[in-house]
């Protein structure tokens, strides 16, 4: 497992992963991956995997195993996840916070 966080997990959604993971083994790792283009930004998917192969690097934050694919680990460097809960409904938040090269708004080129 390497000692590098890549990915700011903050303690809440530490704990949400934790209590949705309890007890099933099939939920060992919460993968972590680019899942597409939005509107000028990549958007991050995460999933639940029991295992993570050589392809995979490891790691943990506030007691959460994260594996990152080896090709996709500049994508996801410097994300940020995150637990709300609004008056709208509650879940996970995944983003970077500076995005390379992202021009912001519906409006870029």
């Amino acid at each position: 497992m390497s000692d590098t966080t890549l990915i700011d997990l903050t303690p809440v959604a530490a704990e949400k992963v934790i209590e949705l993971s309890e007890g099933a083994p099939e939920r060992a790792y919460l993968h972590v991956f680019p899942a597409g283009q939005g509107c000028c930004r990549t958007m991050y998917g995460l999933a639940f995997m029991a295992e993570a192969g050589n392809d995979f690097e490891v790691f943990e934050a506030h007691g959460v195993k994260m594996a990152v694919a080896n090709e996709t680990r500049e994508a996801v460097k410097g994300v940020a996840i995150d637990y709300v809960e609004t008056p709208q409904g509650e879940g996970f938040t995944v983003m970077k916070a500076n995005p390379s090269g992202a021009g912001g708004g519906c409006g870029c080129h």
